[in-house]
């Protein structure tokens, strides 16, 4: 347990939680500002997916930015944060792969890019037992 009354989670218990939400946001510099925007995503095997169109995000995939990622349960009171690096997924046979992983993750727009985050660091914590603010 931590000093501020969270429990540290295990890489094991991130990954978990994060296949088991399908939306989060990711962080990146984009010019001279810090931008934090909302994807749905999906895990790829130890990565994380999603799908994108030209603008920002896709930006940051295609300059291999480093990047942040972040879910979290308000009322469960969990939050797992991924650093790691942001690229395009080319591959025809991986892209294929995480389009039908996303197929049910996004139904408004043409978002046929695909941005593949791999992980570099992943840390989670929750609120210790009754230390929960309900």
């Amino acid at each position: 347990m931590t000093s501020e009354g969270f429990e540290r989670l295990t890489e094991e218990e991130c990954r978990q939680l994060l296949l088991s939400r399908g939306l989060g946001r990711i962080g990146f510099p984009h010019g001279n500002v810090m931008l934090v925007l909302p994807v749905y995503f999906t895990m790829a095997g130890p990565d994380i997916v999603f799908r994108t169109s030209p603008g920002a995000k896709l930006d940051a995939a295609v300059l291999n930015q480093r990047v942040a990622f972040e879910v979290d349960d308000e009322v469960a009171g969990w939050s797992v944060l991924v650093t790691g690096h942001a690229d395009e997924v080319e591959d025809q046979k991986q892209q294929t792969q995480a389009l039908e992983a996303l197929a049910g993750r996004w139904h408004w727009g043409m978002r046929e890019r695909v941005v593949r985050i791999s992980i570099d660091n992943i840390t989670g914590r929750r609120f210790a037992s009754g230390n929960r603010r309900d």
